[in-house]
């Protein structure tokens, strides 16, 4: 058997890139071929070995077949097919018009076969064509004609030497993403059968809903008008949502991504007019919103979409309002008549309760006084705060699939109530520390908020900037007296003797000391006490002397002796000299570390501010890194106000109005574009 090689013109690397195509995709193309031959019948066999691997794939189509005197030119002219001018054929709309898809095959298979049968003048003949995926230029060729001993006309594909699985031809999963891919065209031309493994692929199968909408004619870029039909399918499987840009036939000519508000629903939409057919003609598809008439045309069909499914959630809302209100979950009584604002509420919170049942499936699965006291709880948040609860739902539905998998992960082992408690400590701490920055540097902020009794008293509930383990710290009677029979070791005190408010009404001194005590073993103590000195005197030999003696005196008075205990002795101040600097830098201890004492269970450190806010900081950035949360001056003034109001001083500020949300803003909801994609 004699073999006549075709030329191609065009690059391997060319070829390359079109023998490399999803196998799904590879499939669909080589149907296509058969149906633009004017088959009605195209039947897929997927060939499985022992091991449930693909052993060979065959595709049957009963067409034209392919005449021998055109093979040359199918084969060889990439880019100049004869359905880009034809564009009917056989009575119904063309697919192809690159002349590109027949070599998708090599996607599937490194040896390709066509079995080709035609009629001529002589009665049918028939001829075959071979290729290899490894050399195509050099390999692609074609065989004599000889008479046909079968009297129906058509091409068999055989594609073999298979090395990957194409796993996804197998199983009814195959049967889906064609029925998505062939439902339009299918739709419009019913009498045509693909079958796959002896299963006829049938779009309606696998549809809940499908909508067909005849817009008005748009006008085009040069004046004239186009006809323009938007097909929607609604899906009963899962599906990622695409537009497919068709001809008036149904015929995909490219696809681009869906993006829109239509929680729970599973669907592909078909923007279909001939013009696309003439704008594909010269590649202008891909440009998508470059071209004035592309960008006018999927821009109309696009807002048909979302009316539709606006449409739909509406009654999709509906039906699961009056489930709610049945079960007796609906969190709102019964009302003949309703105020604007009450009608509102209703309206944000049945979108809002609509969208956590379609994204949280178990949520409807929860027992009866769960699902009711969820919805009590989001009611009465639309009413007090609205924007907030806009915020929460949005920023829920909006995760990704991974991070929904983790939230649900954390979920089965702690609640939501304490997730958003530990975001919210690293949040407050990183705002305090902002606040500090401000209250002990700024030239703003400063002269106002400088006063070390509001300060002390701050502190005492932000021990942790210190040491972390005196987190959960408290203060002890017994101590604070000991602290203040010893305290004139420290020197006179500067604080003026000022009664500020203590807290509960009440006024009194506030010493220049923190202290605070923990029990980390029954029976024994750690201690902490911090000795803030004013922002002006600098950290000194005189202030570490001094800070030692009190140190032995505090831990020998008699009311601890003998008591198991550590000490940690600190003080605190803007700056330090020379001297204390390196004091606090000796080689074999720990930054800040000035002296300890020979059996380890005293010790005394000197800081600047600087330097504890910068290493309180630094050890929540670990945690933060994740929550990515930026403290600025306006959130560490909130922290400060609300934790420690009666602390701060009034500062100048403009005065902050009210912020109200009406109706208006509350009704933003049900129009705003919840991006929602499905995987």
């Amino acid at each position: 058997m004699t073999k006549k090689k075709i030329v191609i013109e065009a690059k391997e690397d060319f070829l390359e890139r079109l023998s490399s195509a999803s196998s799904i995709n590879a499939m669909a193309e080589l149907i296509w071929n058969g149906v633009d031959a004017g088959s009605n019948i195209v039947d897929v066999q997927v060939v499985t070995n022992a091991i449930d691997g693909v052993e060979e794939i065959r595709i049957q189509d009963y067409g034209s077949g392919i005449p021998y005197g055109d093979v040359e030119d199918l084969f060889g002219n990439l880019g100049e097919s004869w359905k880009k001018d034809t564009g009917r054929k056989y009575g119904r709309a063309l697919h192809g018009k690159d002349g590109e898809g027949r070599f998708k095959a090599f996607a599937l298979g490194h040896n390709v076969t066509w079995n080709t049968t035609y009629s001529s003048g002589n009665g049918n003949q028939t001829y075959q064509i071979t290729g290899e995926s490894t050399a195509l230029i050099e390999s692609l060729s074609y065989t004599d004609p000889t008479p046909a001993t079968n009297t129906l006309t058509g091409t068999e594909v055989v594609i073999s030497n298979i090395e990957n699985s194409h796993g996804s031809l197998l199983g009814e999963n195959a049967s889906k993403e064609l029925a998505k891919l062939f439902a339009a065209y299918l739709s419009k031309y019913p009498g045509i059968n693909i079958t796959l493994n002896g299963t006829t692929i049938d779009p309606s199968g696998y549809q809940n809903h499908v909508k067909e909408i005849q817009l008005q004619p748009i006008t085009l870029s040069n004046g004239e008008t186009a006809e323009v039909t938007v097909s929607i399918i609604e899906w009963n499987i899962s599906t990622k949502r695409a537009v497919h840009l068709c001809d008036g036939n149904g015929v995909s000519l490219h696809e681009i991504e869906g993006r829109f508000r239509a929680p729970g629903f599973d669907f592909t939409a078909y923007i279909k007019s001939d013009h696309f057919r003439e704008l594909d003609k010269g590649n202008f598809l891909i440009l998508d919103d470059l071209h004035p008439d592309v960008e006018t045309l999927v821009s109309r069909g696009k807002d048909a979409i979302r009316t539709h499914f606006r449409k739909r959630l509406a009654a999709k809302q509906c039906k699961i309002v009056e489930k709610w209100k049945k079960e007796e979950v609906y969190p709102f009584e019964e009302k003949e008549e309703l105020t604007p604002v009450e009608e509102a509420e209703r309206q944000v919170f049945d979108i809002l309760g609509v969208n956590l049942e379609a994204y949280l499936p178990k949520f409807d699965e929860a027992d009866h006084n769960s699902r009711k006291f969820t919805f009590m709880l989001m009611a009465q948040a639309l009413k007090e705060n609205p924007k907030s609860v806009q915020k929460i739902i949005t920023e829920t539905l909006n995760l990704k699939k991974e991070a929904q998998d983790d939230l649900a992960a954390l979920l089965e082992k702690t609640t939501f109530s304490n997730i958003i408690s530990s975001a919210s400590v690293v949040a407050n701490r990183l705002n305090f520390l902002t606040g500090l920055e401000n209250l002990l540097f700024d030239d703003e902020t400063k002269p106002k908020f400088l006063e070390r009794d509001q300060l002390h008293k701050i502190l005492e509930t932000e021990a942790w900037i210190f040491d972390e383990e005196f987190t959960l710290s408290s203060s002890e009677e017994r101590l604070e007296e000991v602290l203040r029979k010893h305290v004139g070791v420290l020197g006179e005190r500067e604080d003026g003797g000022t009664d500020v408010d203590v807290g509960d009404g009440k006024r009194g001194r506030i010493d220049l000391q923190l202290s605070r005590t923990i029990t980390p073993r029954s029976g024994e103590h750690d201690y902490l006490v911090v000795e803030l000195k004013r922002p002006t005197k600098k950290i000194d030999d005189g202030v570490i002397t001094q800070v030692k003696k009190y140190a032995n005196a505090v831990v020998n008075d008699e009311r601890f002796l003998g008591v198991p205990a550590k000490w940690k002795f600190l003080a605190v101040s803007n700056e330090m000299n020379e001297f204390a600097r390196n004091d606090a830098n000796q080689q074999g201890k720990p930054q800040g570390q000035v002296w300890i004492s020979p059996n380890g269970q005293v010790t005394v450190w000197v800081r600047e501010w600087a330097e504890v806010i910068n290493t309180a900081r630094a050890r929540l950035q670990f945690i933060n890194a994740s929550l990515d949360y930026e403290a600025d001056r306006e959130s560490a003034r909130e922290y400060l106000h609300k934790a420690h109001e009666k602390f701060i001083p009034e500062i100048d500020k403009d005065e902050e109005s009210e912020v109200t949300v009406d109706v208006e803003i509350a009704m933003e909801t049900p129009e705003k574009e919840i991006e929602a994609t499905a995987d």
